[in-house]
């Protein structure tokens, strides 16, 4: 049986999450450069935190080592598999990584990509991959909607079979998803459960009620150095300032989903 007092104790793990790495320039600030992500594994490892899984965090029996770190990493690009899992590796570490299963080994034309520069999703074979590598993997839907602004049968669909996709992708059971945008609400979490994920990610929690289902993240982008990880790493005066950095950021991002609404072809009913 589940402790809700140990629950509440795994809500202080923290969790990174990262979106690219990759040396290309982009005008966003959603990537960071290998060496760039290379000096934070560093300073992690001298720092002597241990990684573990999101699986792991939420696992009641399991012993958490003394100073925990889970990192994540969304919209499944390829530089995972090309740049930031041979360092994570190297160092010591693993990750979780959420997939969007309708654009896997594809661009990703459902962002705004401005100056026209695109980024190519992981293949199927690059996720299973990292899968037997031991990667966690969960899902971060089938088109990457705002899952709180489409129908409930859409949003039924984007965690039912991006969910099962997965599974028989990799052949293992998921339980975690990733809220595109880190927007949920009550009805994505009833949907959530009622698809079989145990656990979702945002950026914040919108209450205290949402706990223990939701994990609380804090992203790290191109204008992050090392003193605001140490902040992202631990209960911080300076994370007033970083949770509203996360905010205006989401807030910008929520732009994509207002100009480049998810188109649903991979549905054919």
């Amino acid at each position: 049986m589940n402790d809700p007092e140990s629950n509440k104790v795994k809500r202080f793990v923290p969790i990174l999450v990262f979106h690219k790495v990759d040396p290309r320039f982009e005008w966003g600030v959603t990537r960071i450069t290998p060496q760039k992500f290379e000096s934070i594994l560093h300073y992690l490892r001298d720092m002597e935190y241990t990684g573990i899984s999101l699986a792991q965090a939420m696992d009641n029996e399991f012993d958490l080592p003394s100073k925990p770190i889970v990192i994540t990493f969304d919209d499944s690009y390829a530089s995972i598999f090309e740049h930031a899992a041979p360092l994570l590796r190297t160092y010591g570490f693993t990750a979780t990584i959420f997939v969007i299963t309708g654009y896997a080994g594809n661009k990703n034309l459902w962002d705004v990509n401005l100056g026209g520069l695109t980024f190519r999703h992981l293949s199927w074979e690059e996720v299973k991959a990292l899968s037997k590598l031991g990667f966690e993997i969960g899902s971060h839907t089938v088109h990457h909607p705002d899952l709180t602004r489409i129908p409930c049968s859409l949003l039924e669909r984007e965690l039912i079979e991006s969910k099962e996709q997965l599974e028989n992708e990799i052949g293992k059971s998921v339980q975690m998803i990733s809220f595109p945008f880190g927007r949920y609400n009550d009805s994505v979490i009833d949907a959530c459960k009622s698809a079989g994920y145990r656990h979702g990610c945002g950026f914040w929690i919108r209450k205290k009620s949402d706990q223990p289902f939701v994990f609380e993240r804090k992203a790290y982008y191109l204008f992050d150095g090392l003193w605001t990880l140490k902040v992202k790493l631990d209960h911080h005066w300076g994370n007033s300032i970083e949770n509203m950095k996360l905010r205006i950021v989401n807030f910008c991002s929520h732009g994509t989903a207002l100009v480049k609404p998810p188109k649903f072809e991979q549905y054919h009913d």
